[in-house]
């Protein structure tokens, strides 16, 4: 007799793309090993509007106004959002998710926003029927208080020191702080080991988070300094006005300015270089992808965690202006890109990325 595959629900939010960057590759690895999944953002199912203000907020403050966004995150260090359950907004949150357990029957939930951890504590505390469920944290060292208060028997973190620190900063008990490494798809590990750079041959991968003018600075010194390189701009809703600005530049060749794409995995398997925002998502991808960083952008914070642990792995460097850049570019290209030849290795060494199979075990364990 077939027994039934177990079932896992993977609870998401669209802010950023590091939330369902790494319900993705947990998914797929559930899958790889038999699991049923399904993974919802209930908070753009439940209320639609008003999670669309917050995200346009989100989005203003990354592009515009970092500093208020650093405030805001500074804000919810010090709060407690078990208090907040009872709120409107709350409630209907807690019933798309309670109509999910009852109709997916999951054996186990994976939370990577800790706010559904809240209300799966929440529920259980009313004698709802809730399965074991995790928190799975998506930055490094800058973790913030509501990701470590909830009642979930076991919270994922990226790398040793987080792990530390949340233990001695919350109390929290060590079994039930894993470090796991963060979970990222296997299409970025699988990529091909890549060709050392040089003048001729360099491809870079720019995420356009900074301003325009400083894009736009940016991309005519690379192209100027390096008018063979290949570099590929990830733009957003900014797409058609970097454009222009380039091509006012006289900044053409070479040059690939795109709007979105879904593909990171495919433009990682041959760049050289990415240059952009220390958002988690990204760090983790270049480290399985093995693409050195150089970081120009980081959001107060939440961010500045995951900088400091490219750096102290050697795994990348913050660029402060366009001549920094440029400088950072040439160094890594001396000597037969000895320099980049070192952070790739410690990219490698480093083993932050294999959080999917780590967290998987983990899981299973706990069901055990």
């Amino acid at each position: 007799m077939q027994h039934a595959a177990r079932r896992v629900l993977l609870l998401s939010v669209g802010y950023g793309r590091g939330h369902h960057s790494a319900a993705a590759a947990l998914a797929e690895e559930f899958s790889v090993r038999g699991w049923q999944t399904r993974t919802v953002d209930p908070c753009a199912m439940s209320s639609p509007r008003f999670f669309g203000l917050t995200q346009r907020f989100y989005n203003f403050c990354v592009r515009r106004m970092p500093w208020l966004w650093g405030v805001a995150y500074s804000c919810t260090d010090t709060a407690d959002w078990r208090g907040a359950m009872c709120l409107p907004v709350m409630k209907g949150c807690m019933r798309v998710i309670s109509g999910l357990l009852e109709e997916y029957e999951p054996d186990c939930v994976v939370c990577t926003y800790p706010l559904y951890a809240y209300m799966l504590d929440d529920m259980a505390s009313r004698g709802e029927s809730v399965p074991p469920y995790v928190v799975v944290v998506t930055d490094a060292r800058e973790i913030s208080r509501p990701w470590m208060l909830s009642c979930a028997p076991l919270v994922c973190v990226p790398d040793e020191l987080s792990a530390e620190k949340v233990v001695g900063t919350f109390g929290l008990d060590s079994a039930t702080v894993a470090c796991t490494g963060f979970p990222v798809r296997r299409a970025f590990s699988c990529a091909a080991a890549h060709t050392p750079p040089t003048a001729d041959n360099l491809r870079i991968v720019y995420g356009a988070y900074c301003s325009t003018r400083r894009v736009c600075r940016d991309i005519k010194a690379l192209a100027t300094a390096y008018p063979l390189a290949d570099i590929t701009v990830l733009a957003g809703q900014r797409s058609r006005g970097i454009s222009r600005l380039l091509r006012l530049e006289s900044v053409c060749a070479c040059v690939h300015v795109l709007s979105c794409t879904d593909r990171m995995d495919t433009l990682f398997a041959h760049a050289h270089l990415y240059v952009g925002k220390a958002g988690a998502a990204t760090v983790f991808e270049a480290y399985a992808a093995r693409v050195p960083l150089l970081v120009n952008f980081a959001l107060p914070g939440q961010e500045q965690g995951n900088l400091e642990l490219l750096m102290e792995d050697g795994a990348g460097e913050w660029v402060d202006s366009t001549g920094d850049l440029v400088l950072a570019v040439r160094r890594l290209l001396r000597d037969g890109a000895s320099l980049w030849s070192s952070k790739v290795r410690a990219m490698e060494t480093a083993g932050r990325s294999g959080g999917a199979p780590c967290i998987v075990d983990k899981v299973e364990g706990l069901l055990v």
